[in-house]
């Protein structure tokens, strides 16, 4: 206490002495700028510790805040003592920094180096000797690592149910369930729809469904020009205009598959749904514009999935893409490639073969963190469950497998999810299987790697 006394008691002399001086100079300071302890600009360097000098600091006069917005890397470490560079609105008689933790006091000089391992007061004394601002100034540095991605068993799907298939999508502002329930009539596949907010998957309501087929494939529905499309393994196409009500599409092609939808972009080109017809008994790539009209593309490769792949479209410099990854091809063999296309009427296989994933059917395949596609589990040759990620920097050419982004150890290793990216940038994965003959998880799992969830403010 005696040396806080004694500072104060040379602010007030120091005041004292410069008051007289400006007034033998005939100098008239007003007595807010004499009062003004305000710090215009602030900063922090060390050597030692890497981007230190970089940070820039924000000043919150209102509430005397010092912090920097933007955390520093993650395993950053402040554990030197660094130079603090401050500046004054219009100029301090003396500054104290008192540490938060530990109650140390250093009365600074100008250039002492401060102790910020932990949140430091700055007490600045103006020239009137008698107004004082106190600061609370710290560094943020991000305390999860920013390229990890967490996972956590987010909810059940529909308690008490147990589903042969299943396909969740997002539509008209909410997630859409549709869902084969073994006990059902007919065949014992009965399609049952459910429905969630977006803002609330743990609770579903059941809906009513009508005109859909019990022999719909369900892993294929696909939206498109704002309808939903499905076939069934007829060959026939059934589409919808609210998800509920579905009626069979006249004058169509015997559909063998239904891919998916190559977009609209903005520089044009137009929209088209993307299948495979038989053709006088010879499989060719088909597409239908949004007139309804067919034309047909050219002989389907023999090695060209026809069912357990997972589709994407996608815009890349300014052009328009489909691809499919994974699945079982007319022979039977399972596919470690993927396919893509600009106009659904002809393929080519992307993937390098020696940079290729490892075979599989009912992968989840998505775009995420930008242009990175992702590619998750599935069933192998076997038909033992998979777990393991791979990740593709070059849309699909060539794949790694990730060993960062790896699922919890809790997480069951299954294919034949959805896969959904909701607007916070979670992955959302629903259901899926451990076999191919079993039924539907009752799980839904959440994660996001963590600085796609950092504040940008």
């Amino acid at each position: 206490m005696g040396k806080i006394k004694f500072c104060g008691l040379l602010i007030v002399g120091l005041a004292f002495l410069m008051s007289s001086c400006l007034g033998n100079d005939d100098t008239t300071i007003d007595d807010w700028n004499l009062g003004n302890a305000q710090i215009s600009t602030f900063s922090l360097s060390n050597d030692s510790i890497e981007g230190l000098s970089d940070v820039v600091f924000t000043i919150d006069q209102l509430n005397g805040k010092i912090y920097n917005r933007d955390s520093m890397p993650y395993g950053t470490v402040i554990d030197e003592k660094v130079i603090c560079s401050i500046s004054y609105e219009f100029g301090a008689l003396g500054t104290i920094f008192v540490s938060s933790e530990t109650g140390d006091t250093v009365y600074w000089n100008g250039s002492d180096s401060v102790d910020f391992s932990s949140p430091v007061l700055i007490t600045v004394y103006p020239y009137d000797g008698v107004s004082t601002k106190t600061y609370e100034a710290w560094i943020n540095i991000h305390q999860v690592n920013p390229d990890s991605m967490v996972w956590e068993l987010y909810s059940g799907l529909i308690p008490g149910k147990s589903f042969s298939e299943m396909k969740i999508l997002s539509y008209n502002d909410s997630y859409y369930m549709y869902a084969k329930d073994p006990s059902g009539f007919g065949t014992g596949v009965e399609c049952k729809l459910y429905r969630s907010e977006t803002s609330d998957m743990v609770k579903w309501e059941q809906i009513p469904l009508t005109g859909m087929p019990e022999n719909t494939v369900l892993s294929r529905m696909t939206e498109y020009e704002s309808f939903l499309y499905t076939f069934t393994t007829d060959g026939e196409l059934y589409r919808s205009a609210d998800g509920r009500s579905w009626s069979q599409v006249e004058d169509v092609p015997y559909i063998q598959v239904l891919i998916g939808s190559i977009p609209e972009i903005k520089t044009g080109g137009s929209p088209v749904l993307s299948g495979i017809s038989k053709v006088d008994e010879t499989l060719r790539f088909v597409v239908m514009n949004e007139n309804m009209e067919w034309q047909t593309g050219t002989v389907v490769p023999a090695s060209f999935p026809l069912s357990g792949f997972d589709a994407l479209n996608y815009e890349a410099m300014y052009y328009p893409y489909l691809s499919i990854s994974g699945g079982r091809d007319s022979e039977d063999h399972l596919s470690g490639m993927t396919w893509s296309t600009m106009n659904g009427l002809s393929w080519i296989s992307i993937t390098n073969e020696q940079s290729g994933f490892s075979s599989r059917e009912g992968p989840v395949f998505f775009s995420y963190d930008d242009t990175l596609f992702y590619l998750i589990g599935g069933l192998d040759a076997s038909g033992a469950a998979l777990k393991d990620v791979y990740y593709s920097k070059d849309r699909g050419v060539t794949w790694w497998q990730d060993t960062v982004h790896i699922m919890p150890e809790d997480y069951s290793a299954r294919g034949f999810s959805s896969v959904i990216i909701d607007k916070d940038n979670f992955i959302l994965l629903f259901g899926g299987k451990v076999g191919k003959d079993t039924n539907i998880l009752n799980e839904l799992w959440r994660g996001r790697i963590n600085r796609l969830g950092f504040r940008k403010d």
